[in-house]
């Protein structure tokens, strides 16, 4: 049978039908034993046996199938994103995390499953866990995202976190240094020549604790006592942060600067601000972090910090493929630095 008589009989009746070992082994008279051998590169099969074999399967079309070749190296050749909220509430932050993830997984031959889990709803990321779906996951997101953590540790289930530090030596993360940001931002309207720098935060959110930190770093370096006065703490309900900027604008003696923990918060603070008359930054100045689109949008543009998020989901994408490939691997924990991003809202 020449080549081209044996390709129309497998796509009899218009209905392509996958080319098999067995097909290759029938057409070249070789065992399917030898045939598989050659075209996983066995050592007791000859170089030119296995030329032969490679230009007939290339000719016939055939392809290997990835679910056999998985399942004998125990991979599937995916990665899990799993976030604690709802599909509908992704937005820019975890979306630029996401798209950096997915450009380091596709050149690794990798592909990136989404798995919207919700904390009270583990008992499905448990069942994905037990079948192993995937070769490992990126965990992100969540109130009660420690819940995860002990859910995939239990499980020796390799994943890594995203976007948030993790006080565990043996659990991975890639994070933003958000002790620094806090820092860098501060020193910017310190330099400015504000002393009365009030913070706008998020009540239990490691984020905001690290942020928070790193403003009282900064203002002790420059000999400022930390007036706990001008701490105000927020939850996510929208307009709390408003209310706070008006409770710190009430002040005996107000702040002349407010850092918002991130965009939104120092976007609604501007709203206060402004609704009092007052004018910025030449009365308050502000300034955010993370650098979302909005931070344009509004006026005057937020000065704000840039946080390398594409790159933290590559990084962290890399990272969880070398602890697939070495389960022993020790766990590793990055923080990757802010840039400051200076606009009107502080700047003039």
């Amino acid at each position: 049978m020449n080549i081209d008589c044996f390709a129309l009989s497998v796509s009899a009746r218009g209905v392509r039908v996958p080319v098999t070992i067995d097909d290759i082994s029938r057409h070249l008279g070789l065992s399917v034993s030898t045939v598989s051998k050659a075209l996983n590169d066995y050592n007791d099969v000859s170089e030119a046996t296995k030329r032969r074999v490679r230009e007939a399967a290339a000719a016939l079309g055939y392809t290997p199938s990835a679910a056999a070749r998985n399942l004998r190296r125990r991979r599937t050749e995916k990665l899990g994103f799993s976030y604690g909220y709802p599909v509908n509430l992704i937005g820019e932050y975890a979306s630029r995390i996401i798209n950096g993830a997915v450009a380091a997984a596709e050149e690794q031959g990798y592909n990136l499953i989404l798995y919207p889990f919700r904390e009270d709803r583990l008992d499905l990321l448990l069942q994905v866990v037990r079948a192993r779906e995937v070769d490992g996951f990126l965990l992100m997101g969540g109130l009660n995202w420690k819940h995860t953590v002990r859910l995939l540790k239990k499980e020796r289930m390799p994943f890594v976190v995203l976007a948030r530090r993790v006080d565990d030596p043996d659990v991975s993360f890639v994070t933003p240094d958000d002790v620094e940001g806090g820092a860098l931002i501060t020193r910017h309207l310190l330099e400015l020549g504000h002393r009365r720098i009030a913070f706008v935060t998020r009540s239990s959110l490691e984020t905001g604790e690290d942020r928070l930190l790193g403003y009282a770093q900064a203002l002790g370096a420059a000999g400022i006592r930390i007036d706990e006065t001008l701490i105000a703490r927020t939850d996510l309900a929208r307009g709390t942060a408003y209310e706070a900027a008006n409770r710190l604008l009430s002040l005996p003696h107000p702040p002349t600067a407010i850092i918002g923990l991130n965009d939104p918060i120092a976007i609604e603070c501007i709203q206060a601000i402004q609704d009092r008359g007052l004018r910025i930054p030449q009365d308050v100045a502000v300034a955010g972090a993370d650098d979302l689109r909005d931070s344009l949008a509004v006026s005057p543009a937020l000065t704000t910090m840039h946080p390398p998020l594409a790159e933290i989901g590559r990084v962290a994408t890399g990272t969880l493929l070398r602890m697939v490939q070495e389960p022993t691997a020790t766990a590793t924990q990055l923080r990757l630095p802010f840039k400051l991003v200076v606009r009107a809202s502080t700047a003039g």
